[in-house]
């Protein structure tokens, strides 16, 4: 392979978009993080504008611009929060906002619907029940409360794939995000269309489902004109950032754990086969033959990011130095208890009607009381992840961590205490977008040997 050869990452994110490029050796030779804000509906709900999505690919190509060639880049992997569900037009317009994944729970009742109208039995080759998390339960939503939108939306894309599409002009899904999002039968690997037969859906709303290391098409004219990237490079399917940081914390191996610390906390492990567990994800790994259990949690930095900004009142430049010198010598184990469910909660119980709390609050506590329960609870809620999956599945081997929130040797150090495990940490600059370039990379290294 050409070594002075590139290979790009990029990852849309909850609250910010992030870019990795490498080199042929896979080493991170710059990378690049912006931020968008978190958007409400009218009624509360977390939903993103696909526009911001776009502009963040876009600057983050100018800022990595400004320090390698673009024209050495060979091919792009993507990754995003998922599974998101966005309407768009024939054309790719998006018709509204895009529904977020988990964290959004305003189809609870449509969640109810269909694990009413399928019994465990009948459901079990997506081997888990419907939650937030779930893409037809939103799209019954969409129906029932937009039906304008819904009559006219053409195909549903996750971040990724819209990302993909306007690169492209090819619209694909990818099996993990489909997969997380209850779609796939994973006995079949192909589309699980009882329920659209039943709620008289046509399976016509999703595009071609591809694995992580399909291409989706080249880069075109229009898009090379609009980013600045060479025409006719690869681009790849991609995945899920959950996914991605698997990829990038290396579980491949059946029982090897992924941690990824972000807006919401992760914890995946492998599979050698899918397992019936209701309560987590069921889901496909990046590649064909490969599959994860886990869950995510409602909150993770998010809730940091809400205590510090709302309860301390500090800018982000504040935040970073406060949570850096909030080290293992400072912490002392919290006499404050906070249920960290101020989005609702997800797994391994999901329940949009539950609530945050701080218990034991009094004129003593002071921020490193707060950040003290605020980690612990993090580490806690992790901990009940892992315990469900030890009843379904095998017991956790290799554990890594990577994410933002490695940063913290606290709540790290929480996280072992929860699992009664040693953590390997990833290097930080190695994230869902790092997972996302390997992808591109591993790919062209698969043929370049077989050329060889």
């Amino acid at each position: 392979m050409n070594s002075s050869v590139l290979f790009a990452g990029y990852d849309i994110g909850t609250t910010s978009s992030k870019v990795s490029i490498l080199n042929a050796e896979g080493h991170i030779i710059s990378n690049a993080k912006v931020n968008h804000p978190q958007e409400f509906s009218i009624d509360g709900f977390p939903e993103q504008d696909a526009q911001n999505w776009w502009e963040d690919f876009k600057k983050l190509t100018s800022i990595v611009g400004k320090e390698i060639s673009l024209s050495r880049t060979e091919a792009i992997g993507l990754s995003s929060m998922c599974p998101c569900v966005l309407p768009v037009s024939d054309e790719g317009i998006p018709l509204r906002k895009s529904l977020m994944y988990g964290i959004d729970q305003r189809a609870s009742k449509e969640v109810e619907l269909l694990n009413e109208s399928f019994s465990r039995e009948k459901n079990r080759s997506i081997y888990t029940d419907y939650s937030s998390q779930s893409i037809l339960p939103k799209l019954l939503w969409l129906r029932e409360n937009q039906p304008a939108i819904f009559k006219s939306t053409s195909r549903i894309l996750t971040a990724n794939g819209y990302i993909g599409s306007k690169l492209t002009q090819s619209f694909v899904m990818d099996y993990f995000s489909a997969s997380a999002g209850n779609l796939i039968d994973l006995n079949s690997l192909e589309l699980f269309e009882e329920p659209f037969d039943r709620f008289d859906l046509s399976t016509s709303l999703f595009p071609e489902i591809r694995w992580a290391l399909e291409p989706i098409g080249s880069l075109t004219r229009s898009a090379s004109l609009e980013t600045g990237l060479k025409e006719g490079i690869t681009i790849f399917t991609g995945t899920g950032d959950a996914c991605a940081d698997a990829i990038t914390n290396a579980c491949i191996e059946p029982g090897s754990v992924s941690v990824s610390l972000g807006g919401t906390s992760i914890f995946i492990q492998s599979l050698e086969k899918p397992v019936w567990s209701p309560d987590l994800f069921v889901e496909t790994g990046a590649t064909p033959g490969s599959f994860t259990i886990g869950g995510a949690t409602s909150c993770g930095g998010l809730l940091t990011d809400w205590i510090v900004e709302r309860l301390f009142g500090l800018k982000a430049s504040e935040k970073e130095v406060l949570l850096r010198d909030f080290d293992v010598k400072k912490y002392r184990p919290s006499n404050l208890i906070l249920l960290p469910f101020f989005g609702g909660a997800r797994t391994p119980f999901n329940d949009p009607g539950a609530k945050g709390i701080f218990f034991g609050l009094s004129m003593e506590a002071d921020r490193e009381n707060i950040l003290s329960a605020l980690f612990e609870s993090i580490a806690i809620d992790i901990g009940m992840i892992s315990d469900e999956i030890k009843r379904t599945a095998l017991e956790p081997g290799q554990i890594c961590v990577s994410g933002g929130g490695t940063r913290s040797e606290v709540l790290l150090g929480l996280i072992a205490t929860a699992l009664d495990r040693e953590l390997l940490v990833c290097p930080q600059e190695y994230d869902s977008a790092s997972g996302a370039g390997l992808i591109a990379l591993w790919r062209f290294r698969n043929r370049a040997s077989r050329k060889s």
